[in-house]
């Protein structure tokens, strides 16, 4: 991706003017996980433990921007994510997956690269903020093994995205990954463990000027 990226450079559209406004509609796939949480299972051998992985959704929503300058741009979002984790395959419940329905709100600063260098190609990092919608888990058996489980979690979520975008033609590639700062578990716990998610978006939009 980062390949095509930076080897579409002909019949790109020019860089938005300063002071205009744009919005941009679009839709992809995520990848996520947190950073601590392991599931045990009491099996024919004893206990086991099983490390969360990484859970494949989707993701859309707009994007509003305002060019503040030549090479500087300012955009605030709302995305739906469908975000969590899985386990694989465990003893006696087959695949469990936990699901967390976010609804997120992004502001970003976007750094364009001098057009003649690289048109259409801008870097970006900001803020996010994230309100949980809902949270279930689900077993292998085809039914919620423990249902909705929301409570489970903290409704507030914020992290830092960071990412790539490429704009021709109007249509823009973007590629993000945001990075959990607060601690999700909203039980009481043995040990010390911070749930912080992560996760990886890649999307693509349609631009349209305001």
């Amino acid at each position: 991706m980062m390949a095509a990226f930076l080897g579409l450079s002909m019949g790109m559209k020019a860089q938005q003017e300063t002071g205009t406004w744009t919005l941009t509609p679009r839709a992809g796939i995520n990848s996520s996980n947190v950073s601590v949480e392991d599931l045990w299972v009491l099996g024919d051998s004893g206990d086991k433990s099983y490390s969360a992985k990484r859970k494949w959704g989707f993701v859309a929503g707009v994007d509003a921007e305002y060019q503040a300058g030549q090479q500087i741009g300012v955009s605030v979002g709302a995305f739906y994510s469908n975000e969590g984790y899985t386990y694989g395959n465990v003893e006696s419940l087959g695949k469990v997956t936990q699901t967390l329905h976010y609804l997120n709100i992004p502001v970003l600063a976007n750094f364009y690269i001098e057009p003649r260098i690289l048109p259409g190609l801008a870097l970006k990092a900001g803020v996010q903020f994230g309100y949980l919608l809902k949270a279930k888990m689900q077993d292998g058996l085809g039914e919620y093994s423990q249902g909705d489980n929301t409570s489970s979690f903290k409704r507030l979520n914020i992290s830092i995205p960071a990412g790539i975008s490429y704009t021709y033609k109007n249509f823009v590639a973007d590629l993000r990954y945001n990075i959990g700062l607060m601690n999700l578990c909203n039980v009481d716990l043995e040990v010390e463990d911070s749930w912080k998610t992560n996760s990886l978006w890649i999307t693509l939009g349609y631009q349209f000027r305001l």
